[in-house]
């Protein structure tokens, strides 16, 4: 392995970055100075030294901290040398004016995006074998060489990964609190151990270097610190923690300048470009956004290897593998998410590589993820692979990270003309417009490490100008599927557009009183794919609208809208209680209403009279057989009252609502009066007690009068004779022990009268016993003798 020396202060710090895949604010050139106020709030910087002067040292960076009253979040001495710190406006100037300083430059933020584990399972993955580093049950032995994942670090006891600490430039230790980071590392290198999945070069020793937090975010300058770290392994007093290969499934916006960046104060170009300079290979994630690399770094940069993702369901060549079950891709199809390259500058440093679906290792095990992060882990173990294998050398050993670079590309290129079917739509040989992604990288490197011939660039466009741009038009508009109604669901398309790459679609639904646009507004917070008719649609249309943007303006298309929602069905709901009519005697007739209702038509009732002995309805029975829309009152209903109980019933479900009770049922006009509850005697019967009695209930019309008249009986006889005392109350002046009182109740009225007799007290109580009668007490008797009458 060779060794590139570099001078002593790039030995004083080692450094270790981690940042998953693309997602950042641009890394470019040096934003203009803040105004110089005193009330601006301190801002993360990256200061960078003028290497020319020999200012550049430990010491000046101290200096410059010291007199700027600032402390350093990191030093750099190796890459690029400088410092980063929180500074206000008046750092910023003093600082840049000052000729110690070759430029200062915002610390921008990077996170990692888009990645969700989804499965768990144990096989060789599909882009290990898809790559070729995995043929039938054979895969590859592990490279001698050392392998750098910059990234949200690794689980270093995960026992299907060779990983050693490296650096971390975050809080906390270099092992892996996000899971981006040991997925990365399982597809450069997961053992051949019989479990789990294996990588391309399995066993082969990784370097956890953490750029990024448990959330998966960070900064520029803890990139930087990562690669100063992994730089200075190639220039200290140990030869076998020599690093040869880094990858970096990260990135963010910004572009590639000349000069490595320094013209523009790129602090992460020129921190590449020196790490390339000292032997290491980069390479990088293209990014998630379907976009255009050249807008993208450190996928920009020609110093890098950059990756694009390839969807693949089977491991196997020929488009034959179906969809694939974790993306809306097909088989051997560019990944719908991968950006790409369209400048010759670009597709001189771009390859391709399984991106969609990737099983890896994960904390705890292994889970699937989809990426370009998950596509340029294949790549640097194929590096790892053409820098040799066991320990035999491979045709990479010795080369410099740009002669690398081509005999990847080289390898990749000889496959796809050899087996023009092993490619995938979008490769070189099936182009995707002026798209390019590049060759999908191979295992087997051209003989001999010959350095090979770049790759072939796309032929230009017809015009040396570029396309003027155009906004976005729609052939054809989005379409709705699935259910209108409430408690569906409606799936919305985007419709087919056409205007200048790249276009952004939004969806807004709406909600219509008519099929004229004017009529609909929008329904707030409904932007997803889909929409769930709410109760508020019902008797409205629903439409989808779809806003589609780029770089040269608006344009939106609206669908098709639907019927008119129908209202959600509802089970019945008594809103007015069924009402009775007609007349209540023996022998009239009694009619009911059913009452009225809400809820979803139709809606059945069904009637079911009842007897009330009480106006409650738990003091009612059902009368067997009455269950018709009126009721003949008979004789069984004297003394009671009636009252209808309607049940109403739809789809939804049924409820009960019932009628009022009727008044006492009467007896007819032309009869007597009728007792039906007999007379009843309260109080204690004894001498000087008062004793009360009811008349007990009559029916009967017209008007009854009612007498009653009061009896007594002797001691031990059931035979009773009527005294002269009458009415409601009685006070015995004398009572021997055992003497019993009971009344008679005459009833009469135009059509005859009746009698009714109470039961008997209790016997009058001997002297000291304490006993007391109750009503109705004692066995039956007969009364004899006359009864007043009245």
């Amino acid at each position: 392995m060779s060794r590139t020396t570099l001078p002593r202060p790039w030995r004083a710090l080692r450094a270790a970055f981690a940042l998953p895949l693309l997602i950042a604010t641009t890394l470019g050139a040096a934003a203009a100075a803040p105004a110089a106020t005193a009330a601006a709030a301190p801002r993360p910087y990256i200061v960078v030294l003028d290497r020319s002067t020999k200012a550049a040292t430990n010491a000046t960076n101290a200096r410059l901290q010291r007199e700027e009253d600032v402390t350093a979040t990191h030093t750099f001495t190796g890459v690029v040398q400088g410092f980063s710190a929180k500074l206000d406006a008046h750092d910023v100037a003093d600082l840049r004016d000052d000729p110690r300083v070759a430029f200062v430059t915002p610390d921008k933020p990077v996170k990692a995006t888009g990645l969700v584990p989804i499965l768990t399972g144990d096989n060789i993955p599909t882009g290990v074998r898809r790559t070729g580093a995995a043929v039938d049950q054979t895969v590859s032995q592990a490279s001698p060489v050392n392998v750098a994942v910059i990234d949200t670090g690794i689980n270093l006891t995960h026992p299907d990964l060779n990983a050693v600490a490296g650096k971390s430039c975050v809080a906390g230790d270099t092992n892996d609190q996000n899971g981006h980071g040991t997925h990365v590392a399982g597809t450069i290198a997961a053992k051949n151990n019989g479990t789990g999945a294996v990588g391309v070069a399995p066993g082969t020793k990784l370097w956890s270097v953490r750029v990024l937090d448990a959330s998966g975010s960070g900064l520029t300058s803890g990139v930087i610190c990562g690669i100063d770290w992994v730089t200075s392994t190639r220039t200290d007093a140990d030869p076998s923690n020599d690093i040869t290969v880094a990858n970096m499934s990260l990135g963010g916006y910004g572009v590639s300048t000349d000069n490595c960046g320094r013209t523009t104060g790129d602090a992460l170009h020129i921190a590449i470009c020196n790490a390339t300079a000292a032997g290491v290979t980069f390479v990088v994630a293209a990014g998630n956004s379907g976009a255009d690399e050249q807008n993208f770094t450190p996928a920009a940069y020609p110093e890098v290897l950059t990756v694009t993702a390839v969807s693949d369901s089977d491991g196997l060549p020929g488009g034959l593998g179906g969809s694939l079950s974790c993306i809306a891709n097909g088989d051997d199809t560019a990944a719908s998410y991968s950006n790409y390259a369209t400048r010759a500058a670009d597709t001189a440093h771009t390859i391709a590589a399984p991106g969609s679906c990737i099983r890896s290792t994960y904390p705890g095990g292994y889970a699937t993820m989809s990426g370009t992060s998950m596509a340029s882990p294949h790549v640097a173990g194929l590096v790892a692979l053409c820098e040799g294998q066991g320990t035999t050398p491979g045709p990479c050993a010795g080369r410099t990270p740009a002669q690398v670079i081509q005999i990847l590309r080289q390898a990749a290129a000889d496959h796809l003309a050899a087996a023009p079917s092993s490619g995938f739509a979008g490769d070189p040989a099936r182009p995707s417009g002026t798209r390019y992604y590049g060759p999908l990288a191979w295992a087997t490197f051209p003989a001999g490490g010959t350095t090979p011939a770049p790759a072939p660039a796309p032929a230009p466009a017809p015009a040396p100008a570029p396309a003027p741009l155009v906004a976005p038009a729609n052939t054809v508009r989005p379409a709705l599927s699935g259910s209108g109604t409430v408690g569906g669901t409606l799936p919305a398309t985007t419709g087919t557009w056409t205007g200048s790459a790249p276009i952004a679609t939004a969806t807004q639904w709406q909600r219509c009183t008519s099929t004229a646009a004017t009529s609909c507004t929008a329904i707030t917070g409904a932007t997803a794919a889909t929409y769930a008719p709410q109760a508020a649609d019902a008797g409205k249309a629903l439409r989808a609208l779809v806003t589609a943007t780029n770089a040269k303006g608006t344009t939106s298309a609206a669908s098709v809208t639907t019927a008119l929602v129908p209202a959600p069905l509802a089970a019945p709901a008594s809103v007015t209680a069924p009402a009775l009519t007609g007349t209540l005697r023996v022998g009239g007739v009694m009619a009911t209403s059913a009452g009225t209702w809400s809820g979803s038509g139709p809606i059945t009732v069904t009637v079911q009279w009842l007897r009330c002995a009480s106006t409650v309805l738990t003091g009612c029975t059902e009368i067997s057989g009455a269950r018709g829309g009126t009721y003949p009152v008979g004789t069984a209903d004297i003394g009671l009252m009636l009252r209808s109980r309607i049940t109403a019933a739809n789809s939804r479900g049924s409820a009960v609502a019932t009628s009022a009770p009727t008044a006492i049922v009467t007896a007819p006009v032309t009869g007597p009066p009728v007792p039906t509850a007999p007379p009843v005697i309260s109080g204690t019967p004894g001498a000087g007690l008062t004793l009360t009695a009811s008349a007990g209930t009559w029916y009967g019309a017209p008007t009854i009068g009612t007498t009653i008249s009061w009896a007594s009986c002797a001691p031990g006889s059931n035979v009773c004779y009527y005294t002269p005392q009458t009415g409601t109350t009685y006070t015995p002046q004398s009572a021997p022990p055992g003497t019993r009182f009971v009344v008679v109740v005459r009833a009469a009225n135009g059509a005859g009268f009746a009698y009714a007799q109470s039961a008997p007290t209790a016997p009058v109580a001997a002297a000291g016993t304490g006993t007391s009668a109750t009503a109705g007490a004692g066995a039956p008797v007969i009364v004899k003798g006359t009864a007043p009458r009245r």
